[in-house]
Parts: C-alpha cells; sequence; structure tokens
C-alpha cells in the first residue's frame, strides 16, 4: 500500500492513549471506538500490516465517517493528525476500487464540472425542488432543509460584470466565488463585492472559475482535483490583481494550503503553485488586512450577534480574531461568544448526506450552544456551515437566521 505505508512511522506514532475521545465529534455521537480516531488509526494500521481488508465494510464506514475536522489532531499529546490519515486512506480506497457508492461518485464528477453542476443546479431550482417538497416526509431530506434550501435565480458569476471598477482603486482583488455563493448564496456573494467596493478595491470576478476541487481532493480523487486547481491557478494568475480572495473558508483552506499538498511532486510547476497560494486570502482576514473605516458603518436595527468558526477556518487557515474583529465594530450590534464556537457543526462535505443520522446530531448541539447564547443572528464564513446551521436551527424550531459575516457589514453600509 504505497500510498499509505509512506505515512507508516505516523500511524505508530500513535499510543492509543485515548485523547482524540474528548475531541471526536462523530465518538461522542454513538461511542463506536471504530468512530474515533484512535480506532481509524488502528484499522488504517492493520490494512496497512496486511491484517485487514481495505474492502471489509467496517473499515470504509470508518474512514468515510469522519468530518476531517481536525479536531482530534489538537487533542493528541502525541502530535498524531488521525485527519491526514484519514485523507491518505481515502486516496488508497479511489486507487484500489474508485469512489462508491455510485451517487457519490456522481456527485464529486458533477461538481467538479462546471457544465454539468449549472445543469444540476437549474435543474434542482425547477422540478427537482419542488417535487421534493410535494413529497410527505421529505421537508428535510436527509437531515437537509429542502423547502428552506436557497437557490439563485441565476447563478452569481452571471449577474455580474468582469470588473466592477471604483472612483478611487486602493486595492485590486480578484474574487474567488465558490460553488455555493454562486449558485445557492448569491446574496452573500453581492455583500462581498458590495464591502470591497465601500473599501475602495477593485474587484475582478473571472466568469470562467470552477470548483476549487475539494470535494474531489476530500475523497482521494486527486487526479480530478488537480485539473480543476491546475485550472483556477491558470485564471487567477492571469490577472492584475493584489490577492485572490474568498469568501468560503474551505476554499481558503483549499486554496491556500492543499493545492501545495497537491502538486508537491511537481517541481517544475510548484513556483507557480506557490505564487498563487500565496496571494490567497479570506474576506474577513483581508477587511482586517487593509482597514475598515468605522465611521462609515451604521445600523439601524439592534442586533445580538454570535459566531461560528469553521474548520476550515480556525484549524485550517488559522484564522479566528478577524471575523470577530468585523463583527465586533459593527454598531449596534452586541456580540456574544458561543460555547464551543470552533468545534464542528456537522456539514463536512458529503457526510451530512450519507451519514445524516451523525450530522444530525451534531448538529443539534451546535444549535443549542447557539441557543444559549441568546443571540438573533449567527454569523460564519463558510457557505456550507451556513446552510448546515440554518437546517438545524430549523429542525430545532429556533428563531436564529444564520449569515455570513459579509452579509451583515454590508447592511451596515445601506443608506
Amino acid at each position: 500500500m504505497g500510498v499509505l505505508a509512506d505515512a507508516y512511522e505516523m500511524l505508530n506514532t500513535c499510543n492509543k492513549c485515548g485523547s482524540c475521545h474528548t475531541a471526536c465529534k462523530t465518538y461522542k455521537v454513538d461511542g463506536a471506538e471504530t468512530r474515533v480516531a484512535r480506532g481509524r488509526v488502528q484499522l488504517i494500521k492493520a490494512v496497512v500490516d496486511g491484517k485487514l481488508d481495505p474492502n471489509d465494510p467496517v473499515y470504509e464506514d470508518a474512514i468515510m465517517s469522519c468530518l476531517v475536522c481536525g479536531e482530534c489532531a489538537l487533542a493528541c499529546p502525541s502530535g498524531v493528525h488521525a485527519n491526514e490519515l484519514v485523507m491518505l486512506a481515502r486516496r488508497e480506497l479511489k486507487l484500489q476500487k474508485g469512489i462508491h457508492p455510485f451517487v457519490k461518485s456522481f456527485a464529486l464528477k458533477t461538481l467538479a464540472d462546471p457544465k454539468k453542476l449549472d445543469r444540476g443546479f437549474k435543474l434542482f431550482r425547477g422540478m427537482g425542488k419542488s417535487t421534493l417538497e410535494k413529497i410527505d416526509g421529505m421537508d428535510f431530506f436527509r437531515g437537509i432543509d429542502i423547502k428552506n434550501f436557497p437557490v439563485a435565480k441565476k447563478p452569481f458569476l452571471e449577474q455580474v460584470p468582469e470588473k466592477i471598477t471604483v472612483k478611487n482603486p486602493q486595492h485590486k482583488v480578484a474574487f474567488y466565488v465558490g460553488c455555493f455563493l454562486n449558485y445557492s448564496l448569491d446574496g452573500s456573494a453581492h455583500s462581498i463585492v458590495k464591502v470591497l467596493t465601500k473599501n475602495d478595491c477593485e474587484v475582478t470576478i473571472p466568469k470562467d472559475q470552477v470548483c476549487c476541487g475539494l470535494p474531489q481532493y476530500a475523497y482521494g480523487d486527486f487526479e480530478t482535483a488537480k485539473v480543476n486547481a491546475r485550472k483556477t491557478i491558470e485564471t487567477f494568475l492571469a490577472k492584475d490583481v493584489d490577492v485572490i480572495l474568498t469568501g468560503c473558508a474551505s476554499c481558503a483552506s483549499m486554496l491556500r494550503n492543499e493545492y501545495l499538498n497537491l502538486f508537491a511532486d511537481d517541481p517544475n510547476y510548484l513556483p507557480q503553485v506557490q505564487m498563487f497560494c500565496n496571494k490567497v486570502v479570506e474576506f474577513s482576514e483581508y477587511m482586517a488586512q487593509i482597514g475598515v473605516d468605522p465611521s462609515k458603518l451604521h445600523n439601524s436595527t439592534p442586533t445580538k450577534v454570535t459566531y461560528h468558526d469553521p474548520c476550515h477556518m480556525v484549524r485550517g487557515i488559522g484564522v479566528t480574531k478577524e471575523p470577530r474583529q468585523m463583527l465586533q465594530m459593527l454598531p449596534r450590534v452586541e456580540f456574544v461568544e458561543m460555547n464551543e464556537a470552533n468545534r464542528c457543526c456537522g456539514a463536512s462535505g458529503l457526510v451530512q448526506a450519507f451519514y445524516h443520522d451523525i450530522s444530525t446530531k451534531i448538529t443539534r448541539q451546535k444549535t443549542s450552544n447557539i441557543n444559549d447564547t441568546g443571540a438573533d443572528v449567527v454569523a460564519t464564513s463558510c457557505p456550507a456551515c451556513i446552510l448546515r446551521i440554518q437546517t438545524g436551527v430549523s429542525l430545532a424550531g429556533q428563531h436564529q437566521k444564520v449569515m455570513h459575516v459579509a452579509d451583515l457589514m454590508a447592511q451596515a453600509y445601506e443608506d
């Protein structure tokens, strides 16, 4: 097992102490040893040692049910990154047997192909969503709030020009939109552009941008992820801009960190990748860098706001204080910290669809923590988290509205 054999030293580093039990959300849901970092590491080691068949359904369940949130790595006193080992195990499974089941493979291929993705969202917006709504018990399909799932009437990229100029541009920004902001939360994409232009940024929005490749990368399909990564790198490096900005924590982590891992074995292309990665910034991170003039902000309605740290934000790119800074500077906004704000909300890409029982229970804890704050609004920096938490709030019968940090900032610029 070439891919996993290279990580054998880390597999042996696990001393089986069980510290990861305190952090792992999937373990806390059902207490199964196969669904905690220690158990997953031992299963992977057994496969590498030839003591366990990689086709064993228990093994595949252990590997695929992981949220890959990275919380176990922080809790481990031995420095074992079980999340990285799970990613390698998924890669090995992909090389041996492809992506299973078919519906998962189909979803990943659709996300990677702009034309298929566009058709898929248009179909869902049309007859797909309305059909599901008419079926009894389908309001929450596999734990996802179908009835209230937002779908843009037209993709954001079709709504805006490729370049949005300002009177006295002080900064040049390329906006990497990402799939959810393009097809679902287009209002938040407009909010990002509004805040940027209000802060003297000329915004370039390449029309031919594609999925960052994270969904495929997360399930071991490095080949497809590389195709999308190359397209993204070449598209954005061709633009005369200071930074490449995204409003999605997951995209930010992929664009800034994982592209380097993807092309680590390509020394000729790596300098270009490095150049691209060095330009990537997350929205609130960038606003903190260039500085926001508080005197230009005003809110007419008092609002109590709490914040959820997306996994890719807090453990992926290490950005935590900047979104809070942005929220705390908004007039008439009372910011209140949430208990376990940096714990996974249960989305984790396709995990919420294929392990919705686990995901729903994890989300329930998050919505309970939200309710305890007394906040009216939950702000966050990841579209997937927005959609997941809003589903959880609806399921719990709570009243909170989940919004992107940029939405709250954009409201403060309204006349």
